[in-house]
């Protein structure tokens, strides 16, 4: 079992010990953290913030929370209806189409995944903070603490908005609503005081693997600049733009991480402490489990390739055109690849495959013996690939008949005999892949000019390093918002650099353009707007 810090140890500890006993976090917590017994050890304090970190074990890499909000309204996901599977009262098919109500349960279940990550964080500081006169080493783990909230807080903007902002664990009167502007301050605010105090760790230093350091605060800062326009309303200034490229410098320049040579590694079974990992969730498919990507994917007839303990649920694919988009015979004219997007329409796509179209399962599939077909006794009649199962780019409708196997699944992470359907891949959440696009998208909004040359290097950087193909020559805006999909596909950026570029209410397959650009915002849930009425709904809802 690979439990190789003291924070693992207690996250998987604390998920273990809730499973078995029933007791809910406030629980667990309070027995723990009452009394003469508090705190006595660095160790001590570590597990008792480990349970502001369990929170996020579940609300990514499932099918819910973050990642169901970030990836599914956009061009890179879909979540058909396949007959009687994935209705679900047609929430998946709103969050494609941008028609999200406030009842439904994505919103729901994301608000309260983060205000109680929020509230955590305050209850755990509400312990902590008056002990740091008498013991001020604990100042360390007090500004974790509030860099954590913070980017629980980033979220909470990104998705909502015009969130209350909440930070004294004793106060019970129901918030208002604070505007973008004043929750953008404070998370900058937040964020910058906790630097001094936060360890300057990398990614193989088993004490801090999994928590928040100094490079994460740095990547959260980073991201919140260059996502400033759309959080606070205002035109990005130069000003915004240096800060944004003096927090990526700082994690480049620390030379703690790295690309790494091989795209794959990032995703592997065995790849914690991979050179990209600036934060990452530790799972374990027994005792720290909710990398659920298996069950989402995955035909319920795949569960005899990969002899899993559960059967696949047969939900989330990529969109036909983007994953045509690894296959490039315009930028890459070189020896042609094999067709790869054949479609009953006869649409065909051929050209240089980028590396990173490991990012799908495509073609035929067959049991664990790799030779016997794997057979789909319910396929659809009008399927022309019959019975047996070939996951293929083209899927022939949203609803409410999506063929069963239709759709290129999402391989992204290595998917592996015997595994649960809850994986034990560690999932990235900050990758510095990321800091190098982010860096380079900075510097070429700031010279206005997608062709400056230092933007240009890093980005071919990463296209050469991760994807083994032809660096562009020249840049646009759309090349390079391709760029970044094919690099970060299935990491939760996809909807806010879409809002970026100004494409997410444009056309794609699935999605007519919105009428209008409310639906950049998630609605507050309703449960929510109705326990409390100081909270006003976000415009359009």
């Amino acid at each position: 079992m690979k439990l190789l810090s003291i924070l693992k140890y207690s996250l998987i500890g604390l998920v273990f010990l809730a499973s078995c006993t029933k007791l809910d976090e406030e629980e667990l917590i309070y027995d723990r953290a009452t009394g003469q017994n508090f705190g006595n050890t660095d160790s001590e304090i570590v597990a008792l913030l480990a349970a502001a970190y369990t929170n996020l074990y579940g609300n990514f890499g499932s099918d819910g929370s973050i990642m169901r909000l970030e990836e599914v309204p956009t061009d890179e996901i879909v979540v058909p209806t396949r007959g009687p599977d994935w209705g679900d009262g047609g929430h998946w098919v709103r969050l494609k189409l941008h028609t999200t109500i406030a009842a439904d349960g994505g919103p729901t279940n994301t608000w309260s995944f983060l205000f109680k990550g929020v509230n955590t964080c305050n209850r755990l500081l509400n312990l902590l903070e008056p002990k740091v006169a008498a013991t001020p080493s604990y100042k360390k783990f007090v500004s974790e603490m509030k860099a954590l909230r913070a980017i629980y807080y980033y979220w909470l903007l990104d998705l909502f908005g015009n969130v209350p902002i909440s930070t004294d664990f004793t106060k019970t009167d129901p918030p208002a609503n604070n505007t973008k502007k004043e929750v953008y301050d404070f998370i900058e605010k937040e964020l910058i005081a906790a630097l001094p105090d936060l360890q300057k760790t990398g990614p193989n230093d088993n004490a801090t693997y999994g928590r928040v350091n100094y490079y994460t605060a740095e990547f959260a800062l980073a991201k919140l600049y260059l996502n400033s326009e759309f959080y606070t309303g205002a035109p990005v200034t130069g000003a915004t733009w240096d800060k944004c490229i003096a927090a990526c410098d700082d994690i480049i320049n620390s030379t703690k991480y790295s690309l790494a040579p091989n795209y794959r590694d990032n995703f592997k079974k065995d790849n914690k402490g991979s050179s990209e990992f600036i934060w990452a969730l530790a799972y374990d498919d027994i005792q720290a489990t909710g990398f659920q990507l298996p069950h989402m994917t995955l035909h319920m007839a795949s569960q005899a390739t990969y002899q899993m303990g559960g059967q696949p649920w047969n939900g989330w694919a990529t969109v036909q055109e983007f994953y045509n988009s690894y296959i490039d015979p315009v930028q890459n004219p070189g020896p042609q690849g094999p067709v790869v997007g054949t479609d009953p329409t006869g649409t065909t796509t051929t050209g240089t495959q980028d590396k990173r179209l490991s990012n799908f399962i495509v073609g035929k599939q067959y049991n664990a013996d790799g030779v016997t077909p794997l057979l789909d006794g319910a396929a659809d009649a009008t399927d022309p690939d019959g019975a047996q199962i070939n996951f293929t780019p083209y899927m022939n409708e949203l609803q409410p008949a999506a063929w069963r196997q239709s759709g290129a699944r999402i391989g992204k992470w290595e998917f592996y005999r015997g595994m649960t359907g809850q994986l034990s891949n560690d999932l990235v959440i900050f990758r510095y892949a990321d800091i190098v696009l982010t860096k380079a998208e900075a510097l070429a909004r700031k010279a206005n000019n997608w062709n400056d040359a230092t933007a240009l290097a890093l980005v071919n950087q990463i296209r050469t390093v991760h994807g083994g193909v032809t660096p562009y020559v020249t840049m646009t805006a759309a090349t390079f918002l391709a760029e970044r999909g094919r690099e970060m596909f299935f990491e939760c950026t996809r909807r806010q650099d879409q809002i970026r570029f100004g494409t997410y209410n444009s056309a794609y397959r699935f999605h007519p353009a919105d009428g209008d650009a409310h639906s950049q915002l998630f609605p507050i849930p309703e449960s929510v707007i109705n326990a409390n009425k100081n909270l006003k709904q976000n415009p359009g809802y």
